[in-house]
């Protein structure tokens, strides 16, 4: 497994060199500001962790190796609900568990249909746009679970990106869908790690909730730009 998870960082490394020079500029103005940096460092690491298993899970499942993929997803699973759970504790931070119910209900229908190849026609985008807006409606705004406007952004994108995996195939809908989730997330993200920062109270988990999906943001502002000149070629020729 190990041997496993260092192949997968090579590969991470890879295609996304440029997001430690980034991680490592911030870590240092962290230092330099006379803030603490190791909780953010450790949480940044876990969540780096966790992703690596998620591209393993992938790997796996590609392969049909389907037992090794659930175990990678089961530990993933365990550590970003560990660091969401701390994150509230300790920062007030629980608007990063709110759209857990939505990403589980996505994965089921993902599992069901690439390896049982089965429909579960009930959760699509917008059975889960109702049930997110009702989430807001009756619980996290009773609840005053955002502390702050970038919370909000956040949280609209993490919830967006849990509907975009819903929607079946690689469609131009998934597309959009996800390019747009991942904006508000990434941009909501470096939004709340400077609110943090100036509050002198910076939150590791919205560091590389910034760092992370931005690297995904890329891949699939990439992957849309690829599949756009695909289309327009086989018009082209038609």
């Amino acid at each position: 497994m190990i041997t496993r998870f260092l192949n997968e960082v090579k590969l991470f490394t890879k295609s996304n060199w440029w997001i430690y020079l980034i991680y490592l500029a911030l870590i240092i103005s962290i230092i330099l500001d006379k803030k603490s940096v190791l909780s953010v460092i450790i949480i940044s690491l876990i969540h780096f962790t966790a992703d690596i298993l998620i591209m393993m899970m992938f790997s796996s499942y590609t392969q049909k190796k389907f037992n090794e993929g659930t175990k990678y997803q089961i530990i993933s699973m365990l550590l970003f609900t560990s660091l969401k759970l701390y994150t509230g504790f300790i920062g007030n931070g629980w608007h990063y568990l709110a759209a857990d119910p939505i990403y589980l209900l996505a994965a089921v229908k993902n599992y069901r249909t690439d390896l049982l190849n089965k429909n579960t026609r009930l959760v699509n985008p917008l059975s889960l746009s109702v049930i997110s807006v009702l989430m807001f409606l009756f619980i996290l705004i009773p609840l005053n679970v955002f502390v702050r406007n970038s919370q909000w952004v956040q949280t609209i994108g993490i919830y967006l990106f849990a509907i975009a995996l819903a929607t079946n195939g690689n469609t131009p809908l998934r597309y959009k869908l996800s390019i747009l989730a991942l904006f508000l997330m990434v941009n909501g993200s470096a939004w709340e790690t400077y609110n943090t920062w100036k509050a002198d109270d910076i939150v590791g988990l919205a560091l590389s909730y910034f760092l992370l999906p931005l690297t995904v943001f890329i891949f699939y502002i990439r992957t849309w730009h690829s599949m756009n000149r695909t289309l327009e070629s086989t018009m082209i020729q038609t």
